[in-house]
């Protein structure tokens, strides 16, 4: 037996943790942990780092090609050659475009695969002639990505790990990173509060296990975040608790933000969201006033029709205590998935291209040049339009390469219904809820089967390598995606050989990832910190001589209040909301195939207020219903003071967008209401 030790990044979060694969003959044994303190996770891996290979061996893997036979919905398949499948799809695609033109085609990347498999996806979309290419980051956020971006020029995380643990406040908004990223939490934000004294402010409706650390806990409303960052912003301008050395040198628009907030007292934030006026207050006068501060957010704050606003109100809270661009601060956001930039910067979004740059004439014409046929300048459809013109029969076909839309989406059930109105095209590496609405499923090689890199949340690119055979015939997206390309008749355009070739492509189309070669990150396994325009150069830190605007300052945004898409009423007299579990991963298509997690993490449940279930009747371990106006869901009852009351919680992973609405859409982001709606909770008698 030859055993092997190979070095991968885990497939799950985004924090990049290394680690080794123990391999026999291509088959994974165990894993062994990378001490290696360059590294972010410095030799520490979370219950799913831990048993992340035992997916890849279970029996329900996809090994071959599947032709749907019968009819949607119902799942039923039979195998087929790779020739044939390829050959299915290709000869409709290609109708679909005689008839009916590139825009009723569509693509959907993965935040699941490497960056060359993106990269591929979004390019055969537009050598097809369609903008029509998403990601769940969309779903994810794409919220607090359009406010920094508008206000500092730029999304991404500004510093290392590291320079959390130098913070003297840190405040955590609508996460839970020491339930859902534990190695993040311990070996950086729980050394800075213990080792360095920071103070932590944690926003959150639920008593969640980052709030026990917390010296302020503010439980607003689902939903209402937003009253909460402008009573702050009024409370520091008003009092002049700003770093006005900084918003002087640095920051634009500050006479209009403060006669903005002037008006959004914590008295009036309390009436709104329900959290006391003196807790707000003491709050901002922490953030303003206890030294470099750490700002971390995630879907509490994103997934909401008013969270753009809501990450715009807490973006200018960073510029003006001055919390950017220098060491021992950091902001940004950890998603929940290990490669949402492998994604987002090779542009998998109908209004970018790869860099990520935006989609115009001028950027349309330089990709056409770079790449040898024209690339379209109109932007295409963002990720719930997709689905709603499908509904309406303008999308006749789609792509969806490591995505289970059926299950993710808001008000699933129209998803479902959307599946049924297309040609289908599903590559994955599980049968999902979305490919029993396929007509054709080809089998991908999971993440550890393949060789790919990877840019993690923190910026860092990183090679992870194949250690394991992939199951029967399945095969790394991006060689599905060349022998597609090939077959449609694109073959001068994806004439790759090895995933090398698709890196070195991405090396000379997007400068900031010029030095991030094949050469380099396998030599260098921690990789290097993006932008890395040459071989020697990362970019530890951003920010540091000003920003990517047209003025070179932070450029604040004033915003009004607006409140959340569904509040409840007397049918639905319940705040919704959801959250995640260090055991589970999005909709469960690993997480549930992973035996150790499975049996830990098991299934859904409703935290509920002890107020309230004893008003309702009912008790820890009892069935209950909760419903929405799109449906309903059966799950445990968890009566608990963690919560609270008037609001219920779910995991998310087992269904919970079924519950969800999807009408009310942030404005800027296309986000969809993700995050909160009304409900009534009623027990399940018999």
């Amino acid at each position: 037996m030859a055993e092997k030790l190979i070095p991968v990044v885990c497939p799950w979060c985004s924090v990049g943790c290394r680690l080794y694969i123990v391999s026999v003959d291509g088959y994974p044994r165990k894993i062994e942990f990378d001490y290696n303190p360059k590294t972010p996770n410095k030799g520490k891996l979370c219950p799913k780092g831990v048993s992340s290979y035992q997916h890849y061996v279970h029996p329900d893997r996809l090994k071959k090609p599947l032709k749907r036979v019968g009819e949607k919905g119902e799942g039923k398949f039979e195998e087929i050659s790779w020739e044939e499948a390829i050959e299915i799809i290709a000869k409709k695609f290609k109708e679909i475009l005689e008839s009916h033109g590139p825009e009723a085609l569509a693509f959907l990347g993965s935040e699941r695969c490497s960056l060359e498999d993106n990269y591929l996806l979004q390019k055969l979309a537009r050598a097809l002639g369609t903008n029509n290419v998403e990601f769940a980051g969309r779903l994810c956020q794409s919220s607090n990505f359009v406010a920094r971006s508008k206000i500092f020029g730029g999304p991404a995380q500004t510093n290392p790990f590291d320079d959390i643990v130098k913070s003297k406040v840190i405040l955590i908004w609508g996460y839970n990173p020491a339930a859902t990223n534990p190695v993040l939490f311990g070996q950086y934000f729980e050394k800075a509060i213990l080792d360095n004294g920071a103070k932590l402010i944690v926003v959150d409706p639920v008593k969640t296990e980052t709030a026990k650390y917390a010296h302020i806990h503010l439980q607003p409303y689902p939903g209402t975040d937003l009253a909460i960052a402008l009573a702050m912003l009024h409370v520091i301008i008003k009092e002049e608790l700003y770093d006005k050395d900084f918003v002087a040198e640095r920051v634009n628009n500050f006479d209009a933000l403060a006669r903005a907030v002037e008006k959004y007292t914590p008295e009036w934030a309390e009436k709104i969201s329900g959290v006391p006026a003196s807790l707000i207050h003491e709050a901002a006068v922490l953030f303003a006033t206890g030294g470099n501060a750490t700002v971390v957010l995630n879907e509490g704050i994103n997934q909401h029709a008013n969270g753009s606003i809501t990450a715009m109100a807490i973006s200018n809270l960073i510029a003006i205590t001055g919390n950017i661009g220098k060491e021992g601060v950091f902001s940004g956001v950890i998603p929940g998935a290990h490669c949402g930039l492998c994604a987002a910067v090779p542009g998998v979004n109908c209004a970018q291209l790869p860099g990520p740059v935006p989609l115009n004439e001028e950027t349309a014409k330089k990709f056409s040049e770079l790449w040898g046929f024209e690339v379209p300048s109109k932007p295409g459809l963002h990720y719930q339009a997709i689905f709603d013109a499908m509904l309406e029969g303008k999308i006749k076909g789609i792509y969806i390469m490591g995505q289970n839309p059926a299950r993710s989406l808001a008000n699933s059930s129209k998803i479902e219904e959307a599946l049924k109105r297309a040609f289908v095209v599903v590559a994955d590496i599980f049968p999902t809820e979305t490919t029993k609405y396929a007509d054709i499923v080809l089998p991908a090689a999971a993440w550890y089967e393949k060789t790919g890199t990877v840019i993690t949340q923190n910026r860092r690119v990183m090679r992870s390598f194949q250690a394991v055979k992939p199951p029967g015939e399945a095969k790394p997206d991006w060689e599905i995606i060349v022998m597609l390309a090939k077959s449609i008749g694109l073959g001068e355009y994806f004439n790759y050989s090895s995933v090398d070739d698709v890196l070195r492509e991405i090396n000379n189309v997007i400068p900031a990832l010029k030095g991030a070669t094949p050469e380099r990150l396998a030599k260098n396994l921690e990789g290097c910190m993006y932008p890395c325009p040459d071989e020697n150069t990362e970019t530890p830190r951003l920010f540091l001589k000003g920003f990517p605007t047209k003025s070179g300052k932070a450029e604040l945004i004033p915003v009004e209040w607006k409140p959340p898409g569904e509040v409840p009423d007397e049918e639905y007299p319940f705040w919704l909301t959801n959250f995640r579990l260090v055991g589970q991963f999005h909709t469960g298509t690993m997480s549930n195939r992973t035996k150790s997690l499975k049996k830990r993490w098991p299934g859904p449940y409703v935290m509920i207020n002890e107020r309230d279930a004893k008003r309702l009747g009912i008790r820890s371990g009892d069935l209950v219903r909760v419903e929405t106006r799109r449906g309903s869901l059966v799950a445990r009852a968890e009566v608990t003071e963690n919560i609270r009351e008037g609001v219920v919680a779910m995991p998310w992973h087992w269904g919970f967008n079924y519950l969800t609405k999807d009408d009310a859409i942030d404005e800027f982001s296309k986000m969809p209401e993700l995050k909160t709606a009304a409900c009534r909770i009623s027990k399940v008698e018999g």
